[in-house]
């Protein structure tokens, strides 16, 4: 009984092995599948469409734009990196279908721009805060002297003007 016990058990643990295994191979393959679905959306994005005018190439819907795709994912499939299937793309079609400028010459450029920009911009207003910290810390100031509110005698006359200016032009 006990012998019979054993091999069930066995037979169960090679059972538990062999479906543990396809699950393994299975996420693999599925999960090297969203990998490379991951990589072609990546790659379709970085092209303007040669078939579309102003869309990159995943989203245009055009025969050829889908057969281009294709062409592109097999070449991921059979493991070329992606940034030789893109110079392939380029090599066939023309540099203007970049939507990525490339790093070299002119693109440098356009890298390096928005970065400039962004440090005057903060300089700027560093300076900006820094003048007004300095206002405020002087306190406001009315032709060189320092402003002050006027006393209630003062507010009196000024009141009084006031009404006279007033009466005057009823």
């Amino acid at each position: 009984m006990m012998e019979r016990f054993l091999r069930s058990f066995r037979s169960a643990v090679w059972l538990l092995v062999a479906v543990v295994s396809v699950a393994s191979v299975s996420g693999h393959a599925q999960t090297s599948s969203e990998d490379l679905d991951r990589k072609a959306y990546d790659l379709y994005q970085q092209v303007f469409s040669p078939f579309c005018a102003g869309r990159s190439l995943n989203d245009c819907p055009s025969s050829k734009a889908h057969e281009l795709k294709a062409e592109m994912r097999k070449k991921l499939e059979q493991g070329i990196p992606p940034e030789v299937v893109l110079e392939d793309v380029f090599a066939q079609f023309g540099d203007q279908y970049r939507a990525v400028p490339a790093y070299q010459g002119f693109g440098r450029l356009v890298w390096w721009v928005p970065v400039g920009f962004v440090l005057v911009g903060a300089v700027v207003a560093l300076v900006i805060a820094r003048g007004r910290r300095i206002v405020q810390q002087s306190g406001p100031q009315k032709g060189g002297e320092m402003a002050h509110s006027p006393s209630g005698s003062e507010q009196d006359e000024l009141r009084k003007q006031i009404e006279r200016e007033l009466a005057a032009l009823d």
